[in-house]
């Protein structure tokens, strides 16, 4: 029972730590965001409306990414964001949701996942499967 507490106590000072840079010339939001560690797809209990964070980085057709499935609860935020070192498409099934991407820069795609599924993540041009969303 003190460890679980020690261990909460922890777990809730590094939630308060910073918050995300907002993007240029997105609205600034009261809610909170969830602070998400780069490569780290996260899921969130159910209910939880906060953003989750999705980064991946493609190097020579290789996607470098913590964990292949995303899984969030319906009605979620995802905030996806990939940095290739090639000109590529990134697409999600499901949602025909599309996001071209250019050597070396971040490509930022924010959706609502409102339809429960699981749905793949891809790039058009390498084929490379770079992971998949689990909604509901």
């Amino acid at each position: 029972m003190v460890v679980a507490c020690a261990v909460m106590g922890a777990v809730m000072a590094a939630a308060g730590c910073g918050e995300p840079a907002a993007e240029p010339g997105a609205p600034a939001s009261a809610a909170p965001s969830a602070q998400v560690p780069a490569g780290s797809p996260t899921a969130l209990p159910p209910g939880d409306k906060s953003v989750t964070s999705v980064t991946a980085t493609v190097t020579k057709g290789k996607v470098r990414i913590a964990g292949h499935r995303v899984k969030v609860p319906r009605g979620a935020t995802v905030r996806i964001t990939i940095t290739s070192d090639a000109a590529d498409e990134f697409h999600l099934h499901g949602y025909d949701r599309e996001l071209e991407l250019a050597p070396g820069k971040p490509a930022t795609l924010q959706l609502t996942a409102d339809i429960p599924g699981v749905f793949e993540a891809e790039l058009h041009h390498s084929g490379a499967r770079v992971f998949e969303l689990q909604v509901g």
